[in-house]
């Protein structure tokens, strides 16, 4: 008997009716149990996604080993990868998740024109049509569709391409049309607070194993997109992270990272009319936090306070590729050099 053969023996009855689902859905016999790592190298989904397809959509339904891992039948991969195949191609996992295999594999046989079906190198990426459809939805006020969209994206990419691909080309349309008029501060808002919530649903249930990163603004400064952006890098990294929000005084900052033993403390700084205020708040926070605590400045307004600062003993992360290097580090448990 193979071991894998004893391990889908020692699962439980609900465990043998969840598989016994699996196949029925998709045809494929029941005696195969991989592990998580496996079914994501099989089929190019990370094990974030896997677990969040499974939790939000009921993709699959894994059995639980032994020791109470998730275990995948055959049937299971086959469902991912063609899954993976229509959401790659610019389908929305929501819209996807409840088809049949017979129904996704007849999105995967459409063709281009040119011969070539879904998830061809010569699909056009699908990102831009997502931000499309985001900005149509926040220009009509259309919250439970914004966050659905957003939902679907970040699911569907993961954290880290959903920031690359999607959460900021879309910051910057809500930005340039707002400056040309064709967008109100209000939409603007609405999609502050909806990648407030989604981040929020991310952070819920995860492991905050390891001192935090923690991420404000201070005094004066309320523009909270980059916070939100960076926190969703961190999550992504694995990085345990605090977000507080906007606009908060000197005291209350150096107080809260000293309470959760923080090992970075982000600052975000946007505002041009706010430059003098920041200055003041940025060496306040400077001077009260330990040695040990790392001082991150970010935002449109970082390098020119940083300058400003008087003996600033901090790193300006202007730029979202310069922050995954640093949260990466952060990560691995590794110190900055000098």
């Amino acid at each position: 008997m193979s071991r894998q053969d004893a391990t889908v023996q020692r699962v439980d009855a609900q465990g043998q009716a969840d598989m016994k689902n699996a196949s029925q859905r998709t045809g494929a016999p029941t005696h195969d149990a991989y592990p998580l790592r496996t079914v994501a190298a099989q089929t190019g989904l990370t094990p974030d996604i896997i677990r969040a397809w499974e939790k939000r959509y009921q993709v699959v339904a894994p059995i639980r080993g032994a020791r109470g891992a998730r275990l995948y039948a055959a049937a299971d991969i086959a469902h991912l990868r063609l899954l993976a195949r229509v959401v790659g191609a610019g389908r929305a996992i929501g819209d996807v998740a409840t088809l049949h295999r017979a129904e996704l594999e007849k999105l995967v046989a459409q063709s281009a024109p040119d011969g070539h079906g879904l998830g061809s190198r010569q699909t056009p990426p699908p990102r831009a049509h997502v931000v499309a459809r985001i900005l149509e939805r926040l220009e009509r006020f259309d919250e439970a569709a914004v966050a659905r969209l957003l939902g679907d994206a970040v699911v569907g990419l993961g954290a880290r391409a959903f920031v690359h691909e999607v959460a900021v080309p879309l910051v910057h349309q809500v930005g340039a049309l707002w400056a040309d008029g064709e967008l109100s501060i209000a939409a603007g808002h609405l999609l502050t607070g909806t990648l407030r919530n989604l981040l929020a649903g991310l952070m819920q249930g995860r492991g905050r194993a390891g001192r935090p990163v923690l991420l404000a603004t201070p005094v004066g400064e309320r523009h909270e997109i980059g916070l939100l952006l960076v926190a969703l890098l961190a999550v992504s990294s694995g990085v345990n992270v605090v977000s507080l929000g906007v606009d908060l005084p000197a005291g209350e900052i150096t107080v809260a990272a000293q309470h959760v033993q923080a090992r970075v403390v982000g600052l975000s700084v946007v505002g041009a009319e706010n430059h003098a205020r920041a200055v003041q708040e940025i060496e306040a926070i400077q001077t009260a936090l330990p040695a040990d605590i790392e001082l991150w400045l970010g935002g449109a307004d970082a390098r020119r306070a940083a300058a400003d600062v008087k003996a600033f003993r901090g790193w300006v992360l202007d730029d979202l590729n310069t922050t995954e290097t640093e949260l990466a580090r952060i990560a691995a448990g590794a110190n900055r050099s000098a």
